[in-house]
């Protein structure tokens, strides 16, 4: 202990003399820094994804055919690590999704990456064969097999990458 605070206390002096700066704890590397996403939902949004599609059962009782894209699909293009690369620090990131009126769900990565879970959620611009209506659309966020559909986030405008603390 008292070995490292004179090595540390040396090199503070050295790197004064040497008129540079220094820092007595180590930084971060490169697999552990983070950087905010913000995804802005558009039909572009869209292109050059694959589209997927799901059946659910509404919370009326009806069942309805939703296509659109894999939101960790929407994600990955934008760089978030997925697949592979989601491990250690990265487990801890999540996406908002923002809709028109303010409202937002959370998202933990695993629950959007095809390594991790066979549910796909999808951002929705269609249901049974139609573009959305105005109620819904243009973009839903639609999650199959909850029991409540709170995280079926209406009029989506954005997506956020964040991290926990």
């Amino acid at each position: 202990m008292r070995r490292n605070r004179a090595l540390r206390t040396l090199a503070f002096i050295a790197a004064v003399v040497a008129g540079t700066s220094f820092t007595a704890t180590p930084t971060a590397n490169a697999a552990d820094t983070f950087t905010p996403v913000h995804i802005p939902i558009t039909a572009e949004t869209f292109h050059g994804l694959t589209r997927k599609s799901v059946d659910v059962t509404e919370e009326n009782g009806t069942t309805s055919h939703y296509e659109g894209v894999a939101l960790g699909d929407v994600l990955a293009a934008h760089g978030v690590p997925l697949g592979p690369a989601l491990r250690g620090p990265a487990l801890g990131r999540y996406a908002v999704v923002k809709a028109a009126d303010g409202y937002r769900a959370v998202y933990a990565l695993p629950e959007l990456d095809q390594t991790f879970t066979d549910r796909i959620i999808l951002l929705a611009d269609r249901r049974n064969g139609e573009p959305l209506d105005a109620k819904l659309g243009p973009f839903r966020i639609i999650v199959p097999g909850e029991k409540h559909a709170a995280r079926w986030v209406r009029e989506v405008t954005e997506v956020d990458l964040e991290a926990s603390p």
